[in-house]
């Protein structure tokens, strides 16, 4: 199995648990030019960026949580892909992996919820 069709198999998992561990909240996508999900929800009636997980790495090296945020782009010829976005590493994008690399687009989509939601793994 390649790297992209795992990514995006891994991902698919985590959003269904991630939405499946709230009861009956409501999810919208919200249109993102350049802006950290969670910024771009509190914006809008869906307050809370719906959490994908954390990367455990980074909040060691950095002291402060690293979650990634559920987003889609549209990567060109490849489509509409869902991918992440991260609060405090380039906040602007929704990187997401396609044929063995990693994209991103700086125009895409946040995935926000009415309900807070805890990243998988906490």
């Amino acid at each position: 199995m390649s790297i992209a069709r795992l990514s995006w198999v891994v991902l698919l998992g985590t959003i269904s648990l991630s939405l499946s561990s709230v009861a009956k909240a409501d999810v919208m996508w919200i249109k993102a030019e350049r802006q950290a999900c969670p910024t771009v929800c509190q914006q809008t009636i869906f307050k809370f960026a719906v959490p994908a997980g954390i990367n455990p790495r980074a909040t060691k090296a950095r002291g402060t949580e690293q979650v990634y945020y559920v987003c889609a782009t549209d990567i060109g010829l490849a489509g509409w892909r869902v991918g992440f976005n991260i609060e405090y590493y380039p906040p602007g994008r929704c990187y997401t992996g396609f044929r063995k690399s990693e994209h991103y687009g700086e125009s895409y989509y946040c995935l926000c919820s009415d309900k807070p939601m805890k990243p998988i793994g906490k």
